[in-house]
């Protein structure tokens, strides 16, 4: 189950619209959290095992919806859903659920960008919920995100040149297993490497404002 309430949504989502990104602190019961780390890790062992895959993003697995009947479900039905509803006000369609892992040891990291490029730019087009299966550091390849970003416009890029990654508003989301992050399609993020000697791994859901993908 989740630990947030209606009676936060409010709060969550103003951070949302400010920032372009909001944090949730045990947003996962140890049951919940238990879980979907057990259904991500044995998902994503299957998943490997019949990868022959030798391209630099082998470590992210997409469309686990399409594969997994419990991650369809948590797609379309999870606990967070509500929330998701709330912050892109209204239906929503739920596009992909996925796995992230940043093996510990590994140098590679993904570069500034959005998850969203076209014609149709709007604050509520798209936004992805990320929830750590471990503590995500810094050293361990953590999540960054541009504060204030989803509010400029790059209509015909995904990743974006020229990002100050040290600036005042560069944020590093550091969490901690059961934490969740709410991050807007429009809004620049990026990881490092991991240099330590523990993974970060994650699960995370992206969706579409209802009838919103026709229009990008």
């Amino acid at each position: 189950m989740s630990n947030i309430n209606r009676s936060n949504f409010a709060s969550v989502k103003k951070n949302y619209y400010r920032d372009g990104f909001v944090i949730l602190k045990n947003f996962l019961d140890e049951k919940a959290l238990s879980e979907l780390r057990n259904r991500a890790l044995s998902a994503a062992k299957e998943l490997r095992e019949n990868n022959n895959d030798n391209s630099p993003y082998q470590n992210i697995i997409k469309s686990l919806d399409k594969r997994d009947p419990w991650f369809n479900h948590q797609l379309k039905r999870g606990t967070h859903v509500s929330l998701m509803k709330y912050i892109l006000n209204g239906e929503i369609e739920g596009a992909s659920a996925a796995w992230f892992n940043r093996p510990e040891g590994s140098s590679r990291g993904i570069s500034p960008h959005v998850d969203i490029i076209g014609s149709y730019r709007k604050p509520d087009a798209g936004a992805t919920i990320w929830f750590a299966l471990d503590q995500a550091q810094i050293d361990n390849g953590c999540l960054h995100y541009l504060r204030g970003s989803h509010k400029n416009k790059y209509p015909t890029e995904t990743f974006i040149s020229g990002i100050d990654t040290q600036s005042k508003d560069a944020v590093a989301a550091e969490l901690e297993p059961g934490d969740a992050v709410i991050h807007s399609a429009l809004t620049i993020h990026w990881s490092l490497g991991n240099g330590s000697g523990h993974p970060r791994r994650a699960i995370s859901y992206f969706y579409w404002k209802a009838g919103i993908k026709g229009k990008i």
